[in-house]
């Protein structure tokens, strides 16, 4: 029987892939994938109030930048206590990917302690998204192993509040041929808008409205996603 715990930390990463687009099975390759935001929850006990964080990448795509990023995570989590740490799909994607890189960054020796810290954390990991293929089985193919948080999460009546584009002054990226819709998602942050926020910070145009904007926007739709983990595990614990 699955339990959820009382105190939980919530982890929920944002990733761009400049070097080359993933297709199909590499998805669960990190080589494709390099890390831009992390999203972070912490929620000492059910009725507790949900504290989050956003930590950005602070550097080009390189070693050293992810391997920084991985750090504050960790001070972040290791700062506070809990039983167990949330994602929904961290099995296929945000737990695979955060120890890639930290491999990565061991086997570059920028960080030594990376891949034992980043295993600490997910010791005790509670992937929501198999409690929610098992409790949403008669609504799914019987071939899917995945859905989507936005999905079970209003088939269980949370609310997921929607980053719209027309409230973000981003300039020209906004514009962009694979910004296909009126909100953001994570396919345009993917191919998009995490390049482009690394692009103006490696350019120094750090003080410039459209950072402060696309980092306002990618900020609000990181967290948009934490709170509702919370509520899912809770609902799912219920």
């Amino acid at each position: 029987m699955r339990t959820i715990p009382d105190s939980l930390l919530a982890v929920d990463i944002e990733t761009a892939s400049p070097n080359r687009s993933p297709e199909g099975s590499d998805f669960r390759e990190t080589e494709y994938f390099e890390l831009v935001a992390v999203g972070l929850g912490h929620q000492p006990a059910p009725d507790a109030p949900v504290e989050t964080a956003v930590l950005f990448r602070d550097g080009g795509w390189n070693v050293e930048a992810t391997a920084d990023l991985l750090r504050r995570v960790d001070d972040w989590c290791r700062g506070r206590e809990a039983d167990g740490v949330l994602t929904h799909n961290g099995n296929r994607f945000d737990a695979i990917h955060l120890g890639g890189w930290a491999q990565r960054a061991v086997e570059h020796g920028t960080w030594p302690e990376a891949t034992g810290r980043i295993d600490a954390l997910f010791d005790r990991h509670v992937d929501l998204n198999p409690l929610a293929v098992d409790a949403y089985a008669d609504r799914l193919e019987s071939w899917r192993t995945t859905v989507a948080l936005e999905d079970v999460c209003r088939w269980e009546g949370i609310h997921v509040a929607p980053t719209h584009y027309a409230d973000y002054d981003i300039g020209p990226v906004g514009n962009h041929p694979a910004i296909d819709g009126a909100t953001v998602t994570d396919v345009h942050i993917g191919a998009v808008l995490g390049e482009a926020y690394v692009a103006q910070l490696v350019e120094g145009r750090t003080d410039t409205r459209e950072f402060a904007e696309l980092e306002r926007l990618l900020t609000d739709y990181t967290r948009a996603d934490i709170e509702p983990l919370f509520r899912l595990a809770r609902s799912f614990g219920d």
